[in-house]
């Protein structure tokens, strides 16, 4: 399923039926909300996941790969990748397990790089390096890599729990099927809240809703 057929189903639900012309829940506003389901909906799973093997894990179907991302400079051999959007927090590392380097003149890939967690930040440096390896760590958005090596002129290859390309209507949102309930529940639940709270329409220059 599309991205824009589950808007255009969740929109249905809100308003039992083809969505009115004024309508103010639009496509690009509950897509700016779909990761928050997205997110609800790997949260579960990881909890199914325990109850069910004993094992915490995300399924595959939640995994996307985003390829050709930019490396640039951030300090002195310290390089800094973007990603599409935050990462989930899910686990140690489970929001992005992945990340290898790419060169794009022999297509050549890395090893994946090795994770390290804020704490280990702090003893890390001045330790003796790991050979052949790159380590790597997340902060909000970005991944910064640890290394002497020049790596802007190659790509980043990340794999991450997401529903795909929030900016690609058409791309598809690679969640299970049997998780997809669970997310028009919750934008049906949130847009509802929304749509049943009075608003203030008389512009009297106070902020108090008037409901009678």
């Amino acid at each position: 399923m599309t991205r824009k057929a589950f808007i255009e189903a969740v929109r249905r639900q809100i308003y039992g039926g083809q969505p009115p012309s004024e309508a103010s829940v639009t496509i690009g506003l509950v897509n700016n909300y779909l990761n928050d389901a997205i997110g609800v909906a790997a949260k579960a799973n990881y909890k199914d996941s325990i109850a069910i093997d004993g094992i915490a894990y995300i399924n595959n179907s939640f995994y996307t790969t985003f390829k050709s991302l930019p490396i640039v400079e951030d300090e002195q051999f310290l390089w800094k990748v973007t990603l599409p959007h935050l990462p989930f927090g899910i686990g140690t590392s489970d929001g992005v397990p992945t990340l290898i380097i790419k060169d794009n003149e022999s297509r050549q890939l890395s090893d994946n790089l090795v994770w390290l967690s804020q704490a280990q930040r702090s003893f890390n440096k001045g330790m003796r390096t790991i050979p052949n390896k790159l380590l790597a760590y997340s902060e909000s958005k970005y991944i910064y890599i640890q290394s002497t090596l020049i790596l802007q002129d190659y790509t980043a290859q990340v794999t991450m729990v997401s529903g795909g390309d929030p900016t690609d209507l058409s791309s598809e949102l690679n969640i299970p099927g049997d998780y997809m309930p669970l997310m028009r529940d919750y934008l049906f639940q949130k847009f509802m809240q929304q749509r049943m709270t009075p608003q203030d329409v008389v512009n009297d220059g106070s902020d108090v809703i008037k409901t009678a």
